[in-house]
């Protein structure tokens, strides 16, 4: 935490940045240590340039804010007031806005720059933000942020590693589950406590969630990037078919993820000409991955694979790993593997590796990892096998 704040600073200093908000669940976090999705009720980190920070939240996320953070000027509001009392109601969003106002006041801020996140902040809330310091001049910090997040420090790396550990551990158990006549509902709930109980004995007192789908039917997209499970019982394993297996694993927030395709039986010789084409181009990109080379290269890579097979994808390559969360709508979007992307690879960035392939009557399908940039290359967070496989 020092060294991030150390960081931030530099960075304000630069840009005549007085002070900074951090109001998204990403931004907070990041900045103050402490994991809060503020579901309804908004917060702010408040970093000065110069003197003490401090946090505006719910009362109800004080106790375990004393715990994990470094900050200790912590202001907090009820659901319906700034005080414990009845009279002059006001929702929570006055009552951060009002003690945010407190805190710049106290620190001679009220005309100052203040770096806030534009990228995520609701318009509401820059209104009303802009409405309580008329005298202040809202800058957009969105950029630092996001640029102090692409290269992870020892710590977060090893969050990761430990996140994609598990999800190996569960890879394999989903892998091995796989029968013909089996539903989803007997294949991924063993896998779950499987992982459950390996975060358990590895990471005790990790905060965690964790996620295992087997890709049958509408198991696998039907309620799109969400938490929500979509078993059905009446969807079994089939002969012929071809699984796109999805496991995930957040540790503090952190996350790991493997995917893999898996065949049910030997694939036939379409289904495996298209399995080998998704490998060649999964392999092109890691391939592709070192210290200097832009994200696009990477991600250009892949699809010239595809393209050569004559298998055009909608999706970028892969996605940035740190600090996510669907619920958060957080996401390390900078790190994405995109054409467009001029993000220059550094030892330290994370990010996924997954071209996926769509082959008509068969699916879409890939395989995917965790890709560690290194001094010399890069390092492939996963112990899976990355060829064909079948059951």
């Amino acid at each position: 935490m020092a060294r991030r704040i150390d960081s931030l600073r530099r960075g304000m200093a630069e840009r005549d940045i007085d002070c900074v908000l951090g109001t998204s669940y990403v931004g907070s976090y990041y900045l103050s240590g402490v994991p809060i999705h503020w579901f309804g009720r908004p917060l702010a980190t408040i970093i000065p340039l110069e003197g003490d920070a401090a946090m505006v939240e719910s009362i109800i996320e004080l106790e375990h804010t004393r715990a994990q953070s470094w900050i200790e000027d912590i202001r907090t509001y009820y659901d319906y007031n700034t005080a414990p009392s009845y009279e002059d109601p006001q929702p929570p969003l006055a009552s951060m806005i009002e003690l945010t106002r407190d805190v710049l006041g106290a620190r001679g801020l009220m005309s100052a720059r203040i770096g806030i996140e534009k990228a995520g902040m609701p318009v509401g809330h820059y209104e009303s933000l802009r409405d309580a310091v008329p005298d202040a001049e809202l800058v957009d910090i969105s950029p630092l942020l996001a640029t102090l997040r692409m290269v992870l420090s020892d710590e977060e790396l090893a969050l990761v590693r430990a996140a994609d550990e598990i999800a190996d551990i569960g890879q394999r158990a989903l892998i091995d589950a796989v029968q013909t006549g089996k539903s989803d509902f007997e294949i991924e709930l063993p896998v779950r406590q499987t992982m459950i109980q390996a975060v358990l004995e590895r990471h005790p007192g990790k905060p965690f969630s964790l996620h295992a789908m087997s890709g049958l039917g509408s198991g696998t997209k039907g309620a799109g990037h969400s938490e929500w499970i979509t078993w059905n019982d009446e969807d079994v394993v089939r002969p012929g078919q071809l699984l796109e297996t999805v496991v995930d694993v957040w540790l503090w927030g952190y996350w790991g993820n493997v995917e893999r395709a898996v065949a049910v039986g030997e694939p036939d010789e379409r289904t495996g000409h298209a399995f080998e084409v998704m490998i060649e181009a999964n392999e092109a990109a890691i391939a592709a991955v070192k210290p200097g080379v832009r994200l696009a290269d990477v991600d250009r890579a892949a699809k010239q694979v595809l393209d050569r097979y004559g298998y055009p994808t909608m999706t970028g390559t892969g996605c940035g790993r740190g600090v996510t969360s669907y619920e958060g709508n957080a996401r390390e979007l900078h790190m994405d593997l995109r054409l467009y992307s001029d993000v220059v690879l550094e030892p330290g960035m994370a990010f996924s590796i997954e071209p996926d392939v769509r082959e008509p009557g068969v699916g879409t399908f890939r395989h995917c990892n965790t890709i560690i940039v290194t001094e010399d290359g890069c390092e492939v967070d996963s112990t899976v096998p990355r060829g064909v496989i079948w059951v």
